[in-house]
């Protein structure tokens, strides 16, 4: 073997040394584990679980929220917002329909799904009596595999105008 072919095999067998070597991508995310997290994120939006809720959150300045018609951008605000007061409200809870996953890239997906949010709030002629409104609308999340574990990078939700309370 002449030099020049020596010099050759041995950058060959660095290329597989170095090959062998690297990181194995994690796998693509799967429909069923971007459902399962929205319907965590879900779960924890209606047990009041602030600091659970916030942990599924991209912790950074790109993290975006629009509820209501206004936009949060990064953690921070996203926060902020959703300790807000809502002490007009008793309770608030979402029902969550069928989610529909759409890969984006090997670690990113968008989720889509119909949700009905339920307002309880005490009647307004001081009898203590909870009334109950029901708002049908749709949400979009995308998340994003972080080496945390999945991650909201961006959520969107809206409601449409208000059904008839009940027990009004």
């Amino acid at each position: 073997m002449n030099k020049s072919m020596i010099a050759i095999a041995m950058l060959v067998l660095a290329a597989l040394a170095v090959s062998a070597c690297a990181p194995t991508p994690p796998p693509a995310l799967s429909q069923a584990e971007v459902q399962e997290f929205v319907k965590a994120y879900v779960a924890a939006y209606n047990d009041g679980d602030d600091s659970k809720l916030m942990g599924l959150i991209q912790h950074d300045a790109a993290a975006s929220s629009i509820a209501s018609g206004r936009l949060y951008r990064g953690w921070d605000a996203i926060s902020s917002s959703s300790s807000e007061n809502l002490s007009a409200l008793a309770r608030v809870s979402v029902s969550l329909g069928a989610v529909d996953v759409t890969l984006l890239a090997a670690d990113s997906a968008l989720a889509v799904a119909p949700m009905v949010v339920n307002a309880e709030r005490f009647s307004q002629d001081g009898g203590g009596k909870l009334v109950s409104s029901e708002y049908p609308g749709a949400l979009t999340m995308i998340v994003k595999r972080t080496p945390e574990g999945l991650r909201l990078i961006h959520e969107h939700h809206s409601v449409r105008a208000l059904a008839p309370a009940k027990g009004a």
